[in-house]
């Protein structure tokens, strides 16, 4: 079906009807785990839905069952100490009722490289980034707890300035801004100091905290407060075709090489060769400030398209539970409802207050599939910036089974 053809009564109707019949559809997966080496079960391996609420533990002979599942597709994990994580994509439609699942343990070589080459005293030295880097730095944060960071450790490469985390056991975040314990099994972290990327993947697991009638009702707020704007958000609006309804606006961003700072960085160059480079940012005439200027300036030039874009000039019907994304070059997404919000902007750590604004783009150009629920897979395939770059954190993640007002 060609993406950008008009088919906004199409969209709408198609996904709704499907929504609606899917959302009392109740399945039951059963499982057992056993380790892939000897076959026999393991016990204790928790199991659950990436990034929702729902899970649940193996007993002694390596048995599961799952009940009440009501999204159509989702990502079973599992995971257990001494062992590889396991992660599968199930797709109700197909009726699988039983899923055996086998576990590999985690390579005896592989933990002792990691024990020989990662830091001393790594969190007192790179427990900061590394917190803020996951967590971020906003209110939200500042509640925030991990429980066990002695499972984490570091692993900084010299050569390309870049920092990798590696945990043992999965990481316990107690949130009392949102109210939950988050169970994080961390798959990759790196944040390269240079381009100023950061990379973090990882299975999250949701258990509520329990707590006063006062205290859930603040957590309630708080929940609601981050969900407002957020790419959850975004995506379950995107997904009904109900960006407008809800506040969001979505203009083409086309972005250019800073041609003039690469022409300034070309004289810096050759003047520093020539053992001139002192003279120029210390002389104190017009072209000095003018190179200083530059030079403080973005390596690239974003051009906003002022015209908004409908949600069907990006969005697509897959199926009868899922639709599809892709756009070139870049998008600016605003949300309008939020009116006056203080956020970082980038890692000056300068804050900006009023309408979040981020910048998304498809990573290899490759179309995202996304749920009714807000999922959206490659997760990996969404480059954010901007408010949601900086602000989308594990401190303001919500589950994906989040319905609003829970």
């Amino acid at each position: 079906m060609p993406k950008f053809l008009n088919m906004k009564k199409l969209f709408v109707t198609y996904l709704f009807v499907f929504t609606s019949l899917f959302s009392f559809a109740q399945f039951v997966l059963n499982g057992k785990v056993v380790d892939v080496n000897t076959g026999l079960p393991i016990n204790s391996v928790s199991v659950y839905i990436n990034n929702s609420s729902k899970g649940t533990s193996t007993n002694a002979a390596g048995e599961f069952v799952l009940e009440n599942i009501s999204v159509t597709s989702f990502d079973i994990v599992a995971t257990c100490v001494g062992y590889q994580t396991f992660s599968k994509t199930i797709n109700t439609s197909i009726l699988l009722t039983t899923l055996d699942i086998k576990l590999n343990p985690k390579p005896a070589e592989l933990e002792a490289v990691i024990l020989q080459t990662y830091e001393k005293d790594g969190w007192k030295k790179w427990g900061k980034v590394f917190t803020e880097s996951i967590l971020g730095n906003m209110d939200a944060s500042n509640d925030c707890v991990i429980k066990n960071k002695e499972f984490v450790k570091f692993v900084f490469n010299k050569k390309v300035n870049e920092l990798t985390a590696i945990a043992d056991e999965p990481l316990i975040i107690e949130n009392k801004y949102l109210g939950y314990q988050l169970r994080y099994d961390l798959v990759k972290f790196q944040t390269n100091f240079h381009s100023k990327l950061i990379l973090y993947e990882g299975y999250p697991f949701f258990t509520p905290l329990i707590s006063s009638p006062k205290k859930i009702k603040k957590w309630k707020t708080n929940r609601e407060t981050v969900y407002e704007g957020s790419v959850m958000h975004f995506m379950r609006s995107l997904y009904r075709n109900k960006l407008d309804e809800n506040g969001f606006e979505i203009r083409v961003l086309y972005r250019y090489l800073n041609k003039e700072k690469q022409r300034v960085k070309e004289i810096y160059k050759n003047n520093f060769n020539k053992g001139k480079a002192i003279l120029i940012i210390e002389n104190a005439n017009d072209s000095g400030n003018y190179y200083q200027k530059v030079m403080r300036q973005s390596d690239s030039l974003d051009y906003v398209y002022p015209n908004k874009i409908n949600a069907d000039s990006i969005a697509y019907v897959v199926d009868s539970t899922t639709a599809g994304i892709f756009f070139n070059n870049h998008l600016q997404v605003r949300h309008n409802v939020l009116k006056s919000v203080i956020y970082f902007v980038d890692f000056t750590k300068i804050k900006k207050k009023g309408i979040p604004t981020s910048i998304i783009s498809l990573i290899g150009k490759k179309d995202l599939v996304v749920f009714s629920n807000g999922a959206y897979y490659d997760p990996s395939g969404l480059l954010t910036e901007g408010y949601w770059g900086m602000n989308e954190k594990l401190s303001t993640l919500l589950p994906l089974d989040y319905d609003v007002g829970d």
